[in-house]
């Protein structure tokens, strides 16, 4: 019984040390991010699971690509994401994005994360004003995020 006790608690603590630390990167590009127009700058909304029908909180920085180190179509989406107002956590995917001739940009991309999480996840999406739509699929989900410009 108290081994049980004290497992439970050492998993507490790592848990609360940890957790919290996954966003500290997301929010201080959050607090860096210019308001801008086009497809840079900082979102808001939610994504929803259509396998399973979870959903939660969704903020991207979309960061312009650097010419000197990037194609200057690849553009840095950093995601931060909720699930139940109780686990979150922030990856960074570089999408190709393409403007087209009525103003609206598409993009399309995809990132690596552990198989437990899915594996590949891809993404395609469009930009039109202050609204952000896009499809995510991998292995295990598949969904949408939808999201408004913040400004």
């Amino acid at each position: 019984m108290k081994r049980a006790l004290l497992l439970r608690l050492i998993l507490g603590l790592i848990l609360t040390t940890f957790l919290p630390s996954c966003g500290f990167e997301f929010r201080s590009a959050w607090k860096k991010a210019p308001v801008t127009s086009g497809v840079d700058g900082k979102w808001e909304g939610t994504w929803l699971s259509e396998a399973t029908g979870h959903h939660g909180k969704l903020s991207c920085v979309v960061l312009a690509p650097n010419p000197k180190t990037t194609k200057t179509t690849s553009h840095e989406f950093f995601y931060h994401a909720t699930w139940k107002n109780l686990l979150s956590g922030s990856y960074k995917a570089v999408h190709t994005v393409q403007k087209k001739k009525d103003g609206t940009y598409t993009f399309t991309g995809e990132h690596k994360m552990p198989d437990w999480a899915g594996g590949l996840y891809q993404y395609g999406g469009t930009i039109k004003g202050d609204e952000f739509k896009a499809c995510y699929r991998c292995s295990m989900d598949n969904g949408t995020y939808t999201m408004k410009r913040v400004r």
